[in-house]
C-alpha cells in the first residue's frame, strides 16, 4: 500500500475497539507508540485516511497496526449513541418516579 504521512497522535487514556484514545484524541498502536494518520494512495482506497504504527514507514520493525479512520469514527459514534440512549432512558425513568411522588404528595 502506498501512503503519505499525516499528523501524529499522543498519549492514550481509554480504549474502544482495541484502539486507545488520548484525552486530546490521539491513538496508540499495539506496541504502545502514538499512531500516525496516513493517507492511502491506492486505487482501491484513494485518499482514505488510516491510523498506522509510527514505525510503519521506518526500516524498524513495527506491530502492523492498521485501522481506517472512518471505521474508528463510526465505532465511537455508535458508542456515544448508546450512551445518549441510556441517559434518555434514565431521564424518562426519573420523570416517571417524580410524577409518581408528586401524585402521592398531592392526594
Amino acid at each position: 500500500m502506498s501512503v503519505s504521512s499525516g499528523k501524529g497522535g499522543s498519549s492514550g487514556s481509554s480504549s474502544i475497539g482495541g484502539i486507545s484514545f488520548a484525552r486530546n484524541g490521539g491513538r496508540r498502536c499495539k506496541c504502545g507508540r502514538p499512531t500516525i494518520v496516513y493517507t492511502s494512495t491506492t486505487g482501491r482506497n484513494p485518499n482514505r485516511a488510516f491510523f498506522g504504527c509510527s514505525n510503519f514507514k521506518e526500516k524498524k520493525s513495527y506491530c502492523g497496526f492498521f485501522r481506517w479512520v472512518d471505521d474508528v469514527c463510526n465505532e465511537r459514534m455508535e458508542l456515544e449513541e448508546g450512551r445518549i440512549n441510556k441517559v434518555e432512558l434514565d431521564v424518562a425513568e426519573m420523570e416517571f418516579k417524580l410524577k409518581y411522588v408528586d401524585m402521592k404528595l398531592n392526594k
